[in-house]
C-alpha cells in the first residue's frame, strides 16, 4: 500500500480545503448576482413575501450600482412602497432616482405617472402633479404617451380652477385623434360651458349625437344642450328640446321634467 509524507499529505490537504472554497464561493458568487437576486425578488413578490422581495431589491441596489437590472430594482422598489407598503415619501425617492438615473428607460414614464399620482391622490398636492405632467409634457414623448397624459393634467387643472388651461389641453388631446372617444368630446364640451363659451359648447356637444347616436353620453349631453340655451337666452329653444327628449328617453322622464319645471318657472317669473 503506497504510504505518503506528511508533506504530501498537508499539500493534498491543502488542495482540497482551497477546491472546497472556491466551490463555495462560486456558488455564493452565483447566488449573489444582481440578476440572481433580482429574480429571487420577483419570486418574492409574486409569492406574497413583499419584504423580502425589497431587501432583495435594496441588495441590488446598495451591492451592484453598476449592474444592468438596478434600474428595474429601482421601479420594482417604488412599485412596492406605493401599492403594498403605502410609504410614498420613499415611493417618491426611488421612482425620482429612477427618471433622473435613467430618463431612457423603458418604465421611466409610467415611474413620473406614478410619481404624479402620489402628489394628486396620496398627498393632495395637484400644483406639483401639474410640475410632472408639464415636465413629461415638454419633453420629447409618443402620441400613445400623450394620449395617457393629456387627460390627466387637464383634469389637474379643472381641480385647480384654471379650466382655460384645461380647455388648452384637451383642444391639444382631441387633435390626437381622427374620431375623438365620445369621453373627451364631452369633456371639453362641458369645460367650454364652465368657461362661458355657450356656442362652442352647444357645437362640441352635438359632435357626441353626429359621432356616437347611441353612446351613454349622448343623453347628457342634449341635457347639457338645453343648459347651454337656457344660459343664452334661448329657453323657448331648451324647453322644445327637452320636450322633444321624452319620448326619446322614457327611463329619463324624471330629470327631464324637473328641468323642464324650472325653466318654465323662470320664464313666468320674468313675464311678471
Amino acid at each position: 500500500m503506497k504510504t505518503f509524507s506528511r508533506a504530501t499529505v498537508v499539500k493534498i490537504v491543502v488542495v482540497l480545503v482551497l477546491a472546497v472554497a472556491g466551490v463555495y464561493y462560486g456558488i455564493s458568487c452565483n447566488r449573489d448576482r444582481p440578476e440572481r437576486l433580482y429574480s429571487m425578488a420577483i419570486d418574492a413578490a409574486a409569492n406574497g413575501n413583499i419584504e423580502t422581495a425589497e431587501n432583495f431589491y435594496k441588495l441590488i441596489i446598495k451591492r451592484y450600482p453598476n449592474s444592468t437590472v438596478r434600474k428595474d430594482a429601482l421601479y420594482q422598489l417604488g412599485l412596492l412602497e406605493y401599492l403594498y407598503l403605502n410609504d410614498y415619501t420613499t415611493a417618491l425617492e426611488y421612482f425620482y432616482d429612477l427618471v433622473y438615473t435613467y430618463p431612457h428607460y423603458k418604465n421611466t414614464f409610467e415611474a413620473y405617472l406614478y410619481i404624479a399620482q402620489i402628489y394628486q391622490e396620496k398627498q393632495h398636492l395637484p400644483q406639483k402633479a401639474i410640475e410632472v405632467y408639464e415636465k413629461l409634457l415638454s419633453s420629447t414623448i409618443s402620441d400613445e404617451y400623450l394620449k395617457q397624459l393629456l387627460p390627466k393634467l387637464a383634469s389637474e387643472y379643472e381641480s385647480v380652477g384654471d379650466i382655460p388651461k384645461a380647455i388648452n389641453v384637451y383642444d391639444k388631446l382631441l387633435g390626437l385623434y381622427s374620431k375623438p372617444p365620445a369621453g373627451y368630446l364631452y369633456e371639453f364640451a362641458y369645460l367650454n360651458y364652465l368657461a362661458g363659451h355657450y356656442s362652442e359648447a352647444v357645437k362640441d356637444f352635438q359632435k357626441i349625437s353626429l359621432l356616437y347616436p347611441q353612446s351613454s353620453y349622448e343623453f347628457s349631453a342634449k341635457l347639457a344642450i338645453a343648459d347651454c340655451y337656457e344660459e343664452t337666452g334661448r329657453s323657448e329653444d331648451a324647453l322644445s328640446l327637452l320636450n322633444g327628449l321624452k319620448s326619446h328617453y322614457p327611463t329619463e322622464t324624471s330629470i327631464i321634467g324637473i328641468k323642464i319645471d324650472s325653466i318654465t318657472k323662470r320664464i313666468k317669473n320674468k313675464k311678471k
